[in-house]
């Protein structure tokens, strides 16, 4: 009885533990301060505003989604994307004081933070 407690036990260590492990592998690298509220994903890169913007761009191209608007000024992007089946993609770029860029995501109307995740990934 006490080994199969035991086993019970050990098995149910390693399935929290590859779990918490594969959830760990899917946060964007170079990301701090993730945050998903309201449909909307965000975190903070430590890069400049060009290069965030260049990435994005190839990201999105990569993915082959549809750019529909894009907005550049001196500390913002905005851009608007939509795939195949219409779903929209709004990212927003914002250069912080700090040299650091920080995006918000969004797909759809009621956001989706795994594939926001995979996005930035």
């Amino acid at each position: 009885m006490k080994k199969a407690l035991f086993l019970v036990v050990m098995m149910t260590c390693v399935a929290m533990f590859c779990s918490c492990r594969s959830a760990a592998q899917k946060q964007p690298a170079g990301a701090s301060q993730e945050r998903y509220f309201l449909g909307t994903y965000s975190a903070v890169f430590p890069c400049s505003l060009r290069m965030m913007d260049k990435a994005v761009r190839e990201t999105c191209a990569k993915s082959k989604l549809i750019e529909v608007h894009r907005s550049n000024s001196i500390t913002t992007c905005t851009y608007l994307y939509k795939d195949v089946n219409n779903i929209p993609l709004k990212i927003d770029l914002e250069e912080r004081k700090d040299g650091t860029v920080k995006i918000k995501m969004k797909i759809g109307s009621t956001g989706d933070k795994e594939s926001c995740q995979l996005i930035l990934i």
